[in-house]
C-alpha cells in the first residue's frame, strides 16, 4: 500500500438552501479528526460564508493570501479546537463573512483553489462546505473533489434540486454524488427519499447515488447552531451527532487503502 501524497477532497453541497449543509460540513470535519485524519475546512460558498459564524469565530484564515502565494501557510488557516495538532480539532479557510469580496468568482479560479488545496501536504482531508445550489463555480468545485455528498431533506424542492446538482456534477465529468437524508422524520421516510433520488437519477441519469444515511431531526442541533457550538463537542451521544459520526467512518472505509497509512499522526 502507498502512502498518499494529497489530501482527499470531500464536497458537501445541496441543491437548495435551508437544508443543514453547513452544520453537516463543520461537524464532520470534528467527526473525522477524532478519528485521526488531518482535516481542512474550506468554505467554499465564497460569497457567502458562514461557516466561521456557525461556529462563533472571530477569524477565518486569509483566503487573498492563500490565492496569491498559491499555498495554504499555517498562518493563513484558523484553528478550530487546537486545529490539526489535536484530535477532534482542525483548521479553517474562508472567505471573511459577510464581505461579498469573493462572489461571482467563476470556475476558472474555483479550479485554481483546487489545486492549491489539493498541495496542502499538511492534510489527510480536506471538507469543501460548498455553496447552495448550482452556479458554475459551485459545480467546479464538487467535479474537481475526489468524492462529494449531497445534502437533502424530506421537501420535494430539495429533491427536485438535488437531482439537478447529480446532473450538473455528472456532466462535468465529476465523481457520482452520495446523498445524506438531514431532518429526516424517521428512517422510512429517510430512506423514501434517497430511494427517489436514486429512482429519478437512474432513469434519467442511469447512475443512482449511494446512499450514506439519514441525520434525524434533533432539537440539539438547533441549539447548538443558536449557540454557535460544534454539536459534536457538546451532545457527542445526540443522535444527529451519532450519525455524523457514522457517516464519517463510512468514508474513512471507502477511501482506503487511498489514505496514507500515517493519517492522523500529529
Amino acid at each position: 500500500m502507498t502512502l498518499r501524497t494529497q489530501p482527499r477532497l470531500t464536497a458537501i453541497g445541496s441543491g437548495k438552501g435551508g437544508t443543514g449543509k453547513t452544520m453537516v460540513s463543520v461537524n464532520l470535519a470534528q467527526a473525522l479528526s477524532e478519528a485521526g485524519e488531518r482535516v481542512l475546512l474550506f468554505d467554499a460558498d465564497l460569497g457567502l460564508a458562514n461557516t466561521a459564524v456557525q461556529l462563533g469565530l472571530d477569524g477565518c484564515g486569509d483566503l487573498e493570501a492563500v490565492l496569491l502565494s498559491g499555498d495554504i501557510a499555517q498562518d493563513l488557516v484558523k484553528s478550530v479546537g487546537g486545529g490539526v495538532r489535536v484530535r477532534g480539532g482542525f483548521d479553517l479557510l474562508a472567505p471573511p463573512a459577510g464581505s461579498g469580496a469573493f462572489a461571482n468568482i467563476g470556475a476558472g479560479v474555483a479550479e485554481r483553489l483546487v489545486e492549491t488545496l489539493r498541495a496542502g501536504k499538511r492534510y489527510d482531508r480536506v471538507v469543501l462546505d460548498l455553496a447552495a445550489g448550482v452556479d458554475d463555480a459551485t459545480m467546479a468545485f464538487a467535479a474537481s473533489a475526489d468524492e462529494s455528498l449531497l445534502v437533502l431533506t424530506p421537501d420535494p424542492a430539495a429533491l427536485t434540486d438535488a437531482y439537478a446538482f447529480v446532473k450538473l456534477v455528472l456532466r462535468r465529468g465529476g465523481p457520482l454524488p452520495s446523498s445524506i437524508v438531514n431532518m429526516a422524520g424517521s428512517d422510512a421516510e429517510a430512506t423514501k427519499v434517497a430511494e427517489s433520488l436514486a429512482r429519478t437519477c437512474s432513469a434519467f441519469l442511469k447512475r443512482a447515488p449511494e446512499s450514506m444515511g439519514r441525520i434525524p431531526r434533533d432539537g440539539r442541533v438547533i441549539e447548538c447552531v443558536r449557540r454557535q457550538e460544534l454539536l459534536l463537542s457538546h451532545y457527542p451521544q445526540s443522535p444527529a451527532a451519532r450519525a455524523i459520526a457514522n457517516i464519517a467512518r463510512h468514508l474513512q472505509r471507502r477511501a482506503r487503502p487511498a489514505l496514507a497509512l500515517g493519517a492522523g499522526v500529529r
